[in-house]
């Protein structure tokens, strides 16, 4: 009993020995606000912390003595102190780090070594003038995604639409239409390489070369009006203080490929230009000029997605001259496998004025894509600094997305007898697709920034921009079948004719924009009745050349020697000629798909800050600005809208107020009135048959339509905790005259059916918008949710029969509806956690994109609806002595489908009406698109 008395006597001494502790926060001195990932080093050992995500440090079991501690973090002066810590100790020390550097007033801060954080990002969105939420380099970098895009899609109040690949592509910010959005680089408008619209896929940015994201929800004065749903703002990575260099490789693939091949084809037989553009216009094309090559298809078998970039930087001549070159290369095998029923142009009347029209299916299509997408992004920046006042800085950028892919169609006309439980075919048709899909962004950038006079500063602009898109030699290949039921009509059994070669479709289709810019602000400090205001006045013009070609043949199939049709062998096999002889010519010299367009555009505007005192300040002004367009197209002259002019102004005022409540909380209101300008192909009446979003139906432009004005309205409260907490909770409206979208209508007495754009009247959206993210340790929360509510009329035609007396009617009829795209709820939830001392990053998020119209009906509720999704993502990421990091990322976990549907009984769902992909009798399903999970794994280095 004595020997385990002393034993415990023993224990008692020793483990008082080692229970002291040492904790606290790590703070910005001047903002007082935690720092997160703070580097702390307890010597002698030593001994690790690093400050987690609520800014907090802790070392425990530690004996008394003397210890020296440093403390440091990027971009602060380090602190190295000594502490002496008694037996049981718990000593509670808050370190105050002052920042190196300095502030500059709004958006822009100078700490250099900061500005791909995630705090960085959160103090410009407390010190903006106006709305704005940022994405920091940080945050993108353990996010799940590579494109700019997909992470848009985790922004509060965005949701995207996504392309054949399951990859996001444009953005649709607070339910307003992507058209209604605008996008920069760095601070410049860049021109879209998209052959019909106005807005930039947001693919064609890979998320390595960002050095944060900026989306402004409501603007100022000084900024473009064309932006009503938001501003989407790129930064670009800037030059370093000191040497940096850092790159990164991965390596992946798609589950898809796992289940089916790849479908490739050969690109280097594709001639770049039409036949026309080779002979010259009115000579007619031989068969020669159409080779079948890049219309035979290979497989290949699991192919491995790769990822590389680089970054380096450095700054020369005594800190004035700084370089810096980023380049970024992915390579994606994606796709998809897409169930379509085609819908009916011409529909049956309704039973009764109470009744509804059902939309009938007339073919089922089955549909697989094959994408292999090149994405390489290229920028570089020179800035000299010839003193504190004055700089200057030359940016350029190269983008680019190339995707060849195929698709490979199987379309059956349906009958009125059923097999195998749906309802059968009468003919089965194949198509091979091959597409080669070139789109590019250049941009060319001359910044200044000046300071005139103590109170007088000056900065500007000059900008060359260009993006071209082109499809060569886009070519589908075309056979059919026969099939026959049984003579019973029950087909039991089927028996299925010769396979016949039917017309080839070969077009040229490509698009050159121009962009050259010219931007100044001045900015004035003066007082006003004592108070500080910053007045800002100066300008922008724009001159645009936009060059659109298309040109399309029809091949026709040389007949057997012993028949009336040409019987399928191979593609190579294949004989055709131009029947009519005419056909050689392709359609260019009476296409408007062949145009010119011009653009100019003049701004000007006047703005001031007023700060009313130190809490309260108001930022208001007034922004003019004259849009002159022109287009000729190929039409004859007697065709109307081969060519138009078109002039207007609109005066746009705007008012930005914040009141801070506190250091960390305010109230922001704004109001700001903008515009939409209609898309160049709007405009023009010409039929783009290569397809819209969902390749379903052919656009044609609308030379009638108007551009629209927008008056917008925002509030929002936001707090700022400690760490990276963050709170903000607002409401907006929004009037929209003359809104513009697309609707399905029937441009002549076929039943084929053509998009087409369309002024709606007058529409009002609303809604509410929250913004959370906590952290407890080492594991956080984030999220956002959106409602969104809209208004707008429109007429749709409405057919039906009186059951009293069996009268036709034909009527038009007002409809209620959301905009168009938009959905009512949008959330975004991620599981966050950081363990700053071993190095390790993990999230789980989840984006839930509520139902939307994807495409207006013309008849009464016939309309497309997109389907609720919930898409979850992972990635993690582990890193090794402070220079290498190990990841991965993983999208797309619950292989979430895109189906569009239509709100009608559906009667389709079961018996002898049953058709495929059929999941509901409350809805009809018209499209049901799978693309399956992406996996990446990678490595990263920086020094």
């Amino acid at each position: 009993m004595k020997q385990i008395y002393s034993a415990l006597i023993f224990m008692f001494f020793v483990s008082g020995s080692y229970a002291s502790t040492i904790s606290g926060s790590v703070f910005d001195k001047n903002v007082n606000e935690q720092l997160v990932g703070a580097t702390l080093v307890l010597l002698p050992g030593p001994v690790k912390a690093v400050s987690m995500l609520n800014g907090k440090y802790a070392f425990s079991n530690l004996k008394a003595g003397t210890y020296r501690l440093k403390v440091s973090y990027i971009g602060y002066v380090s602190i190295d102190t000594t502490i002496t810590l008694a037996d049981n100790q718990n000593l509670k020390l808050n370190f105050a780090l002052v920042s190196n550097t300095s502030s500059l007033n709004g958006v822009t801060i100078s700490a250099k070594g900061n500005k791909e954080s995630d705090r960085y990002a959160k103090r410009a969105e407390q010190r903006a003038d106006n709305l704005v939420n940022i994405v920091s380099a940080n945050s993108i970098a353990i996010s799940p995604d590579i494109t700019v895009a997909n992470v848009l899609a985790r922004v509060s109040g965005v949701s995207i639409e996504r392309g054949n690949t399951g990859d996001g592509q444009y953005a649709i910010i607070r339910g307003m239409d992507k058209r209604y959005n605008t996008t920069l680089i760095n601070g410049v408008k860049i021109p879209s390489p998209d052959n019909k619209n106005r807005y930039v896929p947001l693919d064609i940015f890979p998320a390595d070369l960002v050095e944060r994201i900026e989306i402004s929800k409501s603007l100022t004065p000084d900024m473009e009006g064309d932006a009503s749903g938001g501003v989407i703002n790129m930064v670009m990575k800037t030059a370093p203080d000191e040497f940096r260099l850092e790159g990164n490789v991965g390596a992946g693939y798609s589950q898809l490929f796992s289940k089916r091949p790849f479908d490739s084809f050969n690109t280097s037989s594709i001639n770049k230009q039409s036949p026309a553009e080779i002979l010259g216009n009115g000579v007619y094309a031989p068969i020669s000029s159409f080779p079948y090559n890049n219309l035979v298809t290979s497989t290949k078998k699991t192919p491995i997605n790769s990822n590389f970039s680089l970054t380096i930087g450095d700054r020369f001549l005594n800190k004035k001259l700084g370089v810096i070159f980023s380049g970024t290369y992915q390579n994606t095998y994606a796709g998809n496998n897409t169930s379509v029923l085609v819908q009916n142009a011409t529909l049956g009347p309704a039973a009764g004025p109470n009744a509804t029209m059902t939309q009938v299916f007339p073919d089922y299509q089955t549909r697989k894509y094959s994408s292999l997408t090149n994405r390489l992004g290229l920028i570089s920046t020179i800035d000299y600094k010839f003193n504190a006042d004055n700089t200057v800085s030359l940016f350029g950028t190269y983008l680019q997305l190339n995707e060849d892919r195929v698709r490979l169609t199987n379309d059956i006309l349906l009958g009125n007898y059923s097999y195998n439980g749906y309802i059968g075919g009468f003919q089965n048709n194949n198509q091979t697709q091959t597409r080669q899909d070139l789109q590019s962004i250049y941009s060319l950038i001359l910044y200044g920034n000046n300071k005139l006079a103590s109170y007088f500063t000056t900065d500007w602009s000059l900008v060359y921009s260009q993006a071209k898109q082109q499809l060569p030699d886009y070519a589908a290949f075309n056979t059919s079948q026969q099939i026959s039921p049984n003579a019973s009509g029950t087909a039991t059994s089927l028996s299925y004719g010769p396979v016949s070669v039917e017309k080839e479709t070969r077009e040229w289709t490509r698009n050159t924009d121009r962009d050259i810019s010219g931007y100044l602000n001045l900015h004035y400090s003066t007082k006003i009745n004592n108070h500080t205001t910053q007045i800002g006045f100066g300008g922008m013009a724009r001159h645009k050349n936009r060059d659109n070609y298309d040109n399309q043949y029809k091949l026709s199939p040389v007949p057997d020697a012993d028949s009336t049709y040409q019987k399928y062998v191979s593609i190579p096999a294949s004989q055709f000629k131009f029947i009519p002889n005419t056909d050689a010519l392709g359609t260019a010299f009476s296409n408007p798909g062949v145009y010119t367009f011009q653009e100019n555009i003049q701004a000007g505007y006047v703005q001031a800050k007023y700060f009313i005192n130190d809490r309260f300040d108001v930022l208001f002004g007034l922004r003019a600005e004259h849009t002159s367009q022109s287009y000729d197209s190929s039409l004859p002259a007697t065709i109307a809208g081969k060519s138009a002019s078109i002039t207007y102004t609109d005066y746009l005022p705007s008012v930005n107020a914040k009141y801070a409540l506190s250091n960390n909380q305010a109230l922001r209101l704004s109001y700001f009135k903008s515009v939409l300008r209609p898309a160049y192909s709007d405009l023009v009446p010409y039929q783009d048959n290569t397809g819209f979003a969902t390749d379903n139906f052919p656009i044609q432009g609308n030379p009638h339509l108007q551009h629209s004005v927008i008056d917008n309205f925002d509030f929002r409260y936001e707090v700022f905790p400690n760490g990276l907490d963050q709170f903000m909770v607002g409401a907006f409206y929004k009037t929209i005259t003359n809104p513009i979208e697309y609707a399905l209508v029937q441009t002549d007495f076929s039943a084929n059916l053509t998009l087409s754009p369309y002024n709606f009247g007058t529409a009002h959206n609303y809604g509410l918008e929250a913004v959370f993210r906590k952290f407890f340790g080492n594991v956080g929360v984030s999220g956002n949710y959106t409602y969104t509510h809209s208004v707008i009329n429109s007429t749709k035609k409405f057919t039906y029969v009186d059951p009293a007396d069996n009268s036709f009617h034909n009527i038009e009829v007002n409809q209620s509806r959301p905009l168009q795209g938009q959905s009512a709820h949008v959330g975004n939830f991620s599981l966050l956690y950081k363990d700053g001392k071993h190095k390790l990053d993990a999230q789980l998020a989840a984006v839930y994109t509520g139902e939307r119209i994807n495409t207006l009906s013309l008849y009464k509720d016939l309309d497309n609806w997109e389907r609720p999704t919930i898409n979850l993502d992972f990635s993690a990421q582990k890193e090794f002595s402070e220079h290498y990091i190990v990841y991965v990322k993983v999208n797309n976990l619950l292989n979430t489908p895109y189906k569009l549907i239509i709100k009608q009984s559906n009667k389709a769902y079961s018996g002898n009406n049953k058709l495929p992909i059929q999941d509901s009798p409350n809805y009809a399903t018209v499209e049901n698109d799978k693309f399956y999970a992406r996996f990446l794994v990678g490595f990263r280095f920086k020094f």
